[in-house]
């Protein structure tokens, strides 16, 4: 599993700041959520509280700040990539609400501005707001997981027959003096049907450097103009150990948490060096933009 988690990673930190960088610009999908809760939270708080269940508005307005705002990825992001006085004056205002509810009397246009003006200035640091690098950790994570997974999962006996099928038709060009055919077809195959297609990425290491040997030992065989019965058990042992796949494929299924540890310190380490440098280089533009639009 810990192989199978190693391969996944590399294209799914390419993945994961892909997608970041698509969305440049406009506002990912994980603080459109966080949005979606605040924005709840507000509309409810004031429901309840036009209906007169001031505690119950005073509940929701606490909950809605702490749970998603105070303390969280959303305000520490702000904090570093917007600025400290934006993120503190976005709790002021949780603050000023939930005092305003708490106060005697109808305060219900108060609270209804607090509230719409909290939505807007909240909204206003979302374009172009990176994740943290927790979180980054974790989708990172998350996706080699997936990846993992699919490569497991994958079918590879049309795969391994191709190779079958194009390792007997080695032998027959060999014999008809095709020398560069037999070369170009063992070339060929063994990118698209072993790396391309995941299967050499499905199996043990060990099974995978002997597969690989046999390719090699083959494609040498046929290169220094060895006698085709020579080239002919080449490839029978080849087609041979290739049966053997399933027996060697790498299972993704962790027996405890252990794995799960190493895998997300790993990829700690490596998303942290991404996210270190991403950063660096787009803080100061993400601050200029704010600044314009008068954040800072």
């Amino acid at each position: 599993m810990n192989r199978l988690i190693k391969i996944a990673v590399l294209p799914v930190m390419a993945l994961v700041f892909n997608q970041w960088a698509i969305a440049q610009g406009n506002i990912l999908p994980y603080w459109q959520t966080q949005m979606q809760h605040i924005d709840k939270g507000l509309n409810d708080l004031q429901q309840r509280y036009q209906q007169g269940e001031k505690k119950i508005a005073l509940e929701i307005s606490k909950t809605t700040h702490f749970t998603h705002y105070r303390n969280s990825d959303l305000e520490a992001s702000i904090r570093t990539n917007v600025s400290m006085k934006t993120a503190e004056a976005i709790n002021l205002a949780f603050f000023d609400l939930s005092s305003l509810i708490g106060e005697d009397g109808n305060h219900t246009q108060e609270i209804h501005t607090i509230a719409n003006q909290l939505s807007i200035d909240i909204q206003q640091t979302l374009p172009d707001l990176p994740l943290t690098p927790r979180l980054m950790r974790q989708q990172a994570a998350h996706l080699a997981k997936k990846e993992a997974e699919r490569i497991e999962k994958k079918d590879y006996r049309d795969d391994i027959q191709s190779l079958n099928t194009a390792l007997t038709q080695v032998i027959s060009d060999y014999q008809a003096g095709e020398k560069k055919s037999a070369l170009t077809s063992i070339q060929d195959n063994f990118y698209q049907h072993w790396q391309r297609s995941d299967l050499a990425a499905s199996v043990s290491a060990n099974y995978k450097q002997s597969v690989e040997q046999h390719f090699d030992a083959l494609y040498k065989s046929i290169q220094q103009d060895k006698p085709t019965a020579d080239v002919s058990q080449r490839v029978q042992q080849l087609q041979s150990t290739l049966q053997k796949a399933e027996q060697h494929k790498v299972k993704n299924t962790p027996t405890n948490g252990t794995p799960w540890q190493w895998i997300v310190a790993c990829l700690a380490v490596l998303v942290g060096i991404g996210v270190i440098f991403l950063a660096i280089k787009l803080k100061t533009s993400v601050h200029d933009k704010n600044k314009r639009r008068g954040l800072t």
